[in-house]
């Protein structure tokens, strides 16, 4: 009825015409109090109550705690603020799970029997799952203050609801706090239950994004004792990884704390880090010693909760409460359950409100479709189903409002649309905060929601006090006291003792020393905790083992590691972790050396490479033939005979070369040509003298073979260490396995090479860097030729995911930096003793690549010039053709002399440009000179200026 009274109110303009008498005022006036009359109308139809459940373990401290803040907020709706739901008073109806699933969904059962329209829990997770398929059949919505099994959010259960963080969200904050400290390996424990076992499978996904796992599961029975407990530890404490995360129910977190404590696992080195169900209850221990004491320096996550007048209200009047009871509301603490708890019920006020508001009353109808034989006789086939079920959870997902737990706003699967996490640390007899996470900003110090800002890059917490009361970052991992010393692989071959040796000791033990034993037990020293280990010797001494087949050992776990002069190959990475390199490494290849000739015939060749010299030639005649372009028409010089000219020209090129040409240069292009072929030939000449001093004066040893490119395309044999990695990569490059000659050691390269391809040696011997320098260290006939040409290092190897190989790497660079690597392996391997001997590795030949710049320049520089010359050429005999045509064109033969001009312009112009032009005051002499009767062929051929009536004379004798 009010709402079509409402209707005609918006739409009164159509009926003014017809209450036009009664006046509009008075009209709108009375419409007024209609919709008002209609509105209380409506009041009197809203129910007296609505019946809603609570589903808690009431037996318990939260469940307890819970049910007070339930209270306390159906106080407040129904007394404090009863015209809230227009006096509809909500009617609590509880029910006891005791986190039990069996007992839960029987006490469940009971509150769907009495048409409850929402149930306040369930608390416990393990309760929750088979509630919330019950929920889902009856279409009556839960909203839980403290189930936080991440897998409740699948979308089978839509009619389950929550305040409380999903542990996806908690867990993704421990992760956080794992990557903080740079952590990579940790031991989770947990409740073998929903609740435990979904919130550390999450863990584990979280964990992989920041390169971190979880190495051990620890799964405790829900009813385990102390004993169980005690026996779980100890075994743990075996382990080497000192990162645990704890994901229990409060009562029996308490007690593996308290377990550890007594275990001596709460000390120095250790890292506890507990979920909020747990940390939620550390306020509340203060008063048991044993408790406190026990779980000093946890650290953990709560929910953060922003401090607002609402908080403030419920903090006092929860005061008040706890004086009032006799219990004490367990020392008068609250946790962020209890707000949940509490803003669970306004959720459901102000869903009930906006269901009330648009739709009417609640209804109930009783299923259908349940045969006899497919359970339709049972109680719990019977249960009815909210009509308007689909309709109120709709409207519990649009609700959003302030409550004491902050903003209070659902997602689409009925999880908080936000979630921030408040990091703690428990010292002395409470909590304090350490940093926050929030989804969007990780962990940071700056508070959600305020104005504070944190990069990515700058995550970090504040100083955390640690088990034992540790103030620096504990590494998260530590080999036993008790446990079993590591077994170390070493190489046991013939030959390079510098490396790794043996030796018997006073005892009759054997004693490993070599630059790689005093480089691993140099970096052992600066970790920070001792490392109990025994070498063991792989190979019988008298050939080089296969190096893969010992770093296999290592992925068999017959080796937790393999110490030695070990390439760090991607073969092997992909099965062992590596430590940082401890030296350089790559091949190389060495040949044996020879004297190169200096004093044969055609030394002065060497120079230059052919292309060099021919391309040195070519711009020499270029550069002649572009100077006699540029010089003909001008310079007396480059006239004459055809033999002459050719002969001129040759000579003036060539003469540059020692700069003693003769003859003249008259034009402008002319000399810039020269200018910059002059510098040309100066730096060509100067570095052929440097190298040709070079090589006729200093003695040359030169390889036998270049580099690898041209050792792969010989045929001779090539040498490599046995057992070695550099056999599989010259077969790789596609040489013939018959070419590769195994040697074991450095006697057997020496001899190899000596020998030669064509005695049964080797050409050339492919090995790595080290190896070869201490080689060349003591045999001075050969070398190292071309360049190195692969780039890798030498490591130690562990087994995947080691801690130990992290902390061995960041030892190695310590002694890098404070030059304690480099002193040991001054100790081991002696420098290079033949440098004294002049190695000519590379080509002395100067190519075409060092010089195409210059010729590029003059070259360049010369088709310029030629182009401007023969365009102001062209200019000019255009001018003296026009000016002939109109001195000597007739209109009888005009047309005639255009064809004839037109066809022999080009043969004209060449002529024109090979015609002399002397210098005004040459020609007057040689007037002077015919006039005194002067004959003569030479006469005949000097210069002379264009003759203008050639043109006229043509056009008169034809």
């Amino acid at each position: 009825m009010r709402w079509e009274i409402w209707r005609c109110w918006r739409h009164f303009s159509p009926c003014e015409e017809i209450f036009r008498a009664m006046g509009a005022v008075v009209f709108r006036l009375a419409l007024l109090l209609v919709v008002v009359l209609g509105s209380l109308s409506d009041l009197a139809e809203w129910p007296a109550s609505v019946k809603i459940g609570t589903l808690l373990a009431l037996n318990s401290t939260a469940g307890h705690t819970g049910m007070v803040a339930i209270q306390m907020a159906v106080d407040d709706i129904n007394i404090r603020n009863s015209s809230f739901l227009n006096g509809t008073k909500l009617e609590i109806i509880t029910a006891n799970s005791n986190c039990s699933a069996f007992q839960g969904a029987a006490s469940a059962m009971r509150l769907f029997e009495q048409n409850v329209v929402a149930i306040a829990g369930p608390q416990a997770s393990v309760v929750a799952h088979f509630v919330a398929h019950m929920a889902a059949a009856t279409q009556v919505p839960l909203v839980s203050a403290s189930a936080t099994d991440p897998t409740l959010s699948e979308y089978q259960f839509p009619f389950f609801l929550r305040l409380a963080r999903s542990d996806r969200m908690q867990m993704e904050a421990v992760a956080g706090i794992i990557s903080v400290y740079g952590w990579r390996e940790v031991v989770a424990i947990y409740s073998d239950d929903d609740f435990g076992t979904n919130g550390v499978d999450t863990l584990g996904d979280a964990l992989v994004g920041f390169g971190a796992s979880i190495v051990f599961k620890a799964a405790l029975d829900p009813a385990i004792d102390r004993t169980g407990i005690s026996k779980i530890l100890a075994g743990l404490a075996q382990m080497g990884t000192r990162i645990f995360v704890v994901h229990l129910q409060p009562a029996m977190g308490l007690t593996l704390f308290s377990e550890a404590y007594l275990l001596r696992m709460l000390d120095k080195g250790y890292v506890w880090i507990a979920t909020e169900a747990i940390i939620s209850t550390l306020d509340t221990i203060y008063l048991e010693s044993n408790y406190v004491q026990a779980t000093q320096g946890v650290i953990g996550t709560r929910s953060y909760v922003p401090k607002s007048p609402q908080l403030e209200a419920f903090a006092t009047r929860w005061k008040k409460i706890a004086e009032e009871d006799g219990s004490g509301l367990i020392y008068s603490q609250y946790n962020a359950y209890d707000l949940y708890a509490y803003d669970s019920i306004w959720m459901i006020a102000y869903a009930v409100r906006k269901f009330l508001l648009n739709r009417g009353n609640f209804s109930f109808v009783s299923p259908t479709g349940f045969q006899a034989n497919s359970g339709g006789g049972s109680d719990l086939a019977k249960l009815k189903i909210l009509l308007e079920g689909q309709a109120l959870l709709q409207d519990f997902l649009e609700t959003s409002f302030e409550g004491v737990s902050g903003l209070v706003q659902l997602d689409k699967r009925g999880d908080p649309s936000d979630s921030a996490f408040q990091i703690v640390n428990m010292v002395g007899k409470g909590l304090r905060t350490v940093g926050y996470w929030t989804n969007a900003t990780g962990c940071s110090t700056v508070e959600p929601g305020t104005n504070g800002s944190i990069k990515s890059d700058e995550q970090k917490l504040e100083d955390v006090i640690w088990p034992g009361g540790a103030v620096r970052v504990p590494r998260g991992w530590m080999v036993p006291k008790n446990g079993r010393p590591l077994v170390i692989g070493v190489p046991n071959k013939q030959g390079y003792k510098e490396f790794v040796d043996t030796a018997l000791g006073p005892d009759n033990a054997t004693v490993f020393h070599g630059f790689c034993i005093d480089v691993f037990q140099a970096a052992l020293s600066y970790l920070p905790y001792t490392v109990p280990y025994s070498f063991q010797l792989y190979g019988n001494g008298t050939s080089t083992p296969s190096y893969d087949e010992l770093v296999q050992k290592v992925v068999n776990k017959e080796y937790d590691a393999v110490v030695g002069d070990i390439t760090i190959t991607t073969k092997r990475a992909k099965i062992v972790d590596f430590t940082q390199p401890y030296t350089t490494s790559g091949l190389v290849v060495v040949v044996p050396l020879k004297k190169g000739a200096t004093n044969h015939a055609w030394a002065f060749m060497r120079p230059f490479t052919p292309a060099m010299w021919f391309t040195t030639g070519a711009f020499f005649l270029f550069t002649g033939v572009v100077m006699w372009l540029l010089e003909h028409k001008k310079n007396r010089d480059f006239r004459g005979r055809p033999k002459k000219q050719v002969v001129t020209t040759l000579w003036f090129s060539f003469s540059t070369l020692f700069f003693a040409q003769r003859e003249d240069v008259k034009s402008t292009l002319g000399r810039a040509v020269l200018i910059i072929w002059l510098f040309v030939v100066l730096i060509i000449n100067s570095s052929y003298t440097a190298s040709l001093t070079s090589i006729l004066t200093v003695q040359q040893l030169m390889p036998t073979i270049q580099n690898i490119a041209g050792l792969v395309a010989s045929n001779v044999p090539i040498g490599y260490q046995a057992g070695s990695f550099v056999e599989e990569y010259l077969l790789q490059l596609n040489v013939p396995r018959d070419r590769l000659v195994p040697l074991d050691s450095l006697s057997a390269y020496t001899a190899a090479l000596q020998k030669g391809p064509k005695s049964g040696g080797v050409g050339a011997i492919v090995d790595e860097l080290p190896y070869v320098q201490l080689f060349l260290s003591s045999e001075c006939d050969f070398t190292i030729a071309g360049q190195q040409f692969t780039k890798s290092g030498w490591g130690f190897a562990f087994q995947k995911g080691s801690q130990l190989a992290i902390d061995m790497s960041t030892a190695i660079l310590t002694l890098a930096e404070n030059g304690e690597l480099q002193r040991i392996h001054d100790t081991w391997l002696n420098g290079y003793d033949c440098g004294s001997q002049k190695v000519q590795i590379d080509s002395n030949e100067l190519g075409l690549g060092t010089f195409w710049g210059l010729f590029l320049i003059t070259g360049t520089a010369s088709i310029i010039c030629l182009f401007v010359y023969y365009t102001k050429m062209l200019l000019r005999y255009r001018r003296i053709l026009k000016a002939q045509k109109e001195e000597c064109s007739s209109p009888d033969n005009s047309i005639q002399d255009n064809s004839r001009r037109s066809s022999s312009f080009l043969r004209s112009f060449v002529t024109y440009v090979e015609e002399s032009e002397v210098p005004k005051k040459h020609r007057n002499s040689s007037l002077k000179k015919k006039e005194g009767g002067g004959t003569g062929s030479s006469r005949r051929e000097e210069d002379r200026s264009p003759d203008t009536n050639s043109g006229c004379s043509s056009s008169e004798a034809a």
